[in-house]
This record gives C-alpha cells, structure tokens and sequence, in this order.
C-alpha cells in the first residue's frame, strides 16, 4: 500500500517493504514526515512519493528538537537558513505495508 498525510499521525509505527521491523513517526507535515528506527531516519515526501535521507550533512535526527529543526529545513523556514530536501541519488518510491 502507499501511503499519504492522512494515514499518519505522530507516535505511528510503519513498516516499509525492505525492512522486517517499524519506524516511528517522529515528525509530520502536509508535505514531509520524518521517521526514525535504530539510530537511523528517513523522510517521507508524500508529494513526490519518495522516501529517503536528506540532502543537509548538519542536521541530526536523534531529538525532537532536532527533527523539529529538519522539518523545518525541508519547508524553508529554518532560522540559520538550512534548508534540505529528500537526497535525489538515496531515495525509493515511498511504500508503507502496514501502520500501527
């Protein structure tokens, strides 16, 4: 199944097909959600339906301060003037198989 926006809420668990285990959604927008597993993220970009990194090397994932800060240089609107994008070259289309 793909998923969208409205399938998703802060605290979800969701499985992607290449891994047995779920990610959190730690963070979520109209365009973008950011999970993290294991010491590792990934953003979701519902309006192109990809899923990957993100293309800033400063910005960390670890706290919700931090991801607040990611989410915000996705939209644009990060203070220093950081802003990122899903990575073009590490993405895969965006696929959810089950949410919790």
């Amino acid at each position: 199944m793909t998923s969208n926006k409205n399938n998703l809420k802060v605290g979800n668990k969701v499985k992607f097909p290449e891994f047995n285990y779920f990610w959190k959604v730690r963070a979520i927008d109209d365009r973008y959600a950011i999970c993290t597993a294991y010491g590792c993220y990934t953003i979701l970009d519902f309006k192109n339906s990809i899923r990957g990194s993100g293309t800033s090397w400063g910005l960390s994932h670890k706290t919700d301060e931090q991801i607040a800060e990611s989410m915000l240089a996705l939209n644009n609107q990060h203070p220093d003037g950081v802003s990122q994008e899903v990575s073009a070259r590490n993405c895969v289309p965006l696929v959810v198989t089950e949410i919790k």
